[in-house]
């Protein structure tokens, strides 16, 4: 994990299984399980020494690790540098540094469901 550029994490664990001191500069968090309060994949070292990005803003109450991260003071809602919709319409600047390390915490929005179920369509439809 130490030498991963992208970490990928979709448990359900009730204790963190991503450490902050673990992610190397550069690379990318992606929490995927967690996605009620009394959960966490990633401990507040993490949060602390990341840009956290969130799907939706259900994830800073519904989300455990953002949720929790807020709760016990890791970090601040001013911390959350922006969602999915502000990522995408280029209105939330994504990385700013090759160095920086960068977390995304999904809690599951419908946007996402859509949009993966309509990749795969176009993917399989017929082509004229």
């Amino acid at each position: 994990m130490r030498a991963a550029d992208l970490v990928s994490c979709a448990t359900l664990s009730a204790t963190p299984l991503i450490r902050g001191a673990w992610l190397k500069p550069g690379s990318h968090l992606d929490l995927v399980g967690a996605f009620h309060p009394g959960v966490r994949e990633a401990d507040d070292e993490a949060l602390r020494r990341t840009a956290v990005y969130i799907d939706a803003p259900a994830a800073l109450s519904e989300g455990g690790d953002v949720a929790m991260g807020l709760q016990s003071g890791a970090i601040a809602a001013a911390d959350v540098r922006g969602d999915l919709f502000g990522l995408c319409r280029g209105q939330v600047q994504g990385r700013t540094r090759a160095d920086e390390i960068t977390l995304f915490k999904s809690v599951g929005a419908a946007l996402e469901d859509l949009t993966a179920a309509t990749l795969v369509w176009r993917s399989l439809a017929p082509t004229s």
